[in-house]
């Protein structure tokens, strides 16, 4: 098998990580009876693609190893792609998919703040203006998509790659090396 670019099957493996994320989230927001299953189903997933993609690359490096931390790297990078993925359907769901529906849960929480009656009405204020940019800013969407997969798929990375890291073959390699050596001797 050829070995690709690190950052090509990061690449491939955070876009399909991300559509799954996507498409979840998406059964999630538009069955809302389902959400729990749902994001069952999405962590399941997320670990078990991860874990698949990250072996298969460990594979590639039969001779060198592949180590804990480059395992570790491969998942946190690929965190960076399924964070672009899940800011770009963040931003469309919030911003012409779901407006009302994320309008009405910013209305709610902004509700319940008030009751608590810790805030007074400036606070409010700057409290759901801050709560607007950061669900319909793209930017600020983006930024938190990816910060936050990174961090998630870094948690879930320190767990997976202890099963993915490969080490290196040896004395096969020394084997084979003396069988090749003898050989040539005759």
């Amino acid at each position: 098998m050829k070995k690709s670019s690190f950052w090509s099957d990061a690449s491939r493996c955070g876009a399909i990580v991300g559509a799954v994320n996507v498409v979840t989230s998406l059964l999630g927001m538009l069955l809302p009876s389902i959400a729990f299953v749902s994001g069952l189903v999405n962590f399941v997933a997320t670990v078990y693609l991860l874990f698949y993609f990250t072996r298969k690359r460990a594979n590639l490096f039969i001779e060198e190893g592949y180590t804990y931390s480059q395992s570790l790297g491969f998942i946190v990078a690929s965190g960076l792609f399924v964070g672009v993925v899940c800011a770009v359907y963040q931003i469309i769901a919030s911003n012409f998919l779901f407006t009302e529906q994320m309008e009405q849960t910013l209305s709610t929480t902004i509700a319940e703040l008030q009751k608590t009656g810790v805030y007074d009405g400036e606070m409010i204020k700057q409290m759901a203006s801050m709560m607007r940019s950061y669900m319909f800013s793209p930017i600020a969407v983006l930024w938190s998509q990816v910060l936050g997969n990174v961090l998630y798929l870094g948690f879930l990375g320190l767990f997976i790659s202890v099963g993915t890291k490969r080490e290196p073959v040896l004395f096969e390699i020394q084997e084979a090396d003396e069988q090749d050596d003898a050989e040539d001797a005759e």
